[in-house]
């Protein structure tokens, strides 16, 4: 079985070293990197658009931009392993290493910014599952429990299609889908656990990293210029009441309504799956293809709710959001 996978990518030579072993060098393979070093996208760095083929292999179908100088079609591409970098204002990046002959490529998995120095923190020479390139939102690990329409509390494993979940902004709605992956709890996949009462939840709870979680600021010092925002649960790590662990292999359950909705998970509000292109092409191919089946348009609409930065997540408000209840 294969199917398509649509994404942007920056050739290597775009993506230069700054400063450290190899100022002065493009991206090159895997061996060549040295952790610490600084790299930056030129100024005039465009990215290329690239449709890829996943099965057995992957395989280049299409592609526009810069690189279709370099690239061929129908020619085969290498996942060579994953990059984790830092930004000067402590935003993470992970990005892909992807090569095709002596042409190196980068496909970073979250947006990076021309001209921004990022310093090489981890490589990961397994990260080589492309379809699994970055988890969507709306994923929550087993025995979180799912408010249902009466009030009634439900573990994600068990809940079924059709049963009424309780929305923040449009009472009881009908479940459409439930999706389920397993992945190795490594790297962008490892799970985030919230101790119980830690953010006002009924008991522990563990998601995805990229989880959203619904704030509702009730002061009128914000965080942005709206009162309500959403803040990815990896922002939220402080190491002692919000815990990410790495190991082993995780269940990650996904939900999906009519629309994009906020949800209560153990109690407090968090997002549902947000159903679009991207969510579909970033899923194992048989969820993928389920998913188009039920939602073909793939045009649901996020939560007007405004996203977070990492750059703002500070420790001071994550002390904030955090109440300690034992000083």
């Amino acid at each position: 079985m294969s199917y398509s996978y649509e994404c942007e990518i920056f050739e290597g030579a775009a993506f230069c070293a700054r400063w450290g072993i190899n100022e002065g060098a493009a991206l090159g393979r895997l061996r060549d990197l040295s952790l610490g070093d600084r790299y930056a996208l030129a100024s005039q760095s465009a990215p290329s658009h690239l449709t890829l083929e996943l099965g057995p292999s992957i395989r280049l179908k299409a592609v526009t931009g810069p690189a279709s100088a370099t690239l061929s079609q129908n020619s085969s591409l290498i996942v060579e392993g994953a990059l984790k970098l830092m930004a000067t204002d402590s935003e993470l990046v992970t990005a892909l290493v992807l090569h095709t002959g002596r042409t190196v490529l980068l496909l970073p998995l979250n947006p990076m910014r021309l001209e921004m120095e990022y310093t090489l923190i981890a490589v990961d020479p397994d990260a080589n599952a492309l379809r699994m390139s970055e988890l969507v939102t709306g994923c929550f690990a087993p025995g979180a429990r799912v408010t249902l329409g009466d009030g009634r509390l439900c573990p994600v494993e068990t809940l079924t299609t059709g049963q009424m979940l309780r929305t923040r902004d449009h009472g009881p709605q009908p479940l459409r889908w439930i999706g389920r992956v397993t992945a190795r709890a490594h790297g962008s996949f490892a799970p985030v656990t919230f101790a119980a009462g830690c953010m006002g939840n009924l008991g522990p709870l563990t998601v995805g990293p990229l989880q959203r979680i619904f704030l509702y600021q009730r002061s009128e010092e914000r965080l942005g210029t709206q009162a309500e925002i959403l803040v990815q649960a990896q922002y939220l790590v402080d190491g002692r009441r919000v815990l990410q662990r790495e190991g082993g292999y995780v269940d990650y359950f996904s939900l999906v309504f009519d629309a994009h909705q906020i949800i209560y998970v153990e109690g407090i509000p968090v997002e549902s799956m947000l159903v679009s292109r991207a969510t579909r092409d970033r899923l194992p191919a048989e969820l993928a293809q389920d998913l188009a089946k039920r939602f073909p348009q793939l045009n649901q609409h996020a939560h007007f709710a405004q996203e977070l930065s990492a750059a703002k997540v500070i420790e001071g408000l994550r002390a904030t959001l955090l109440p300690d209840k034992e000083k």
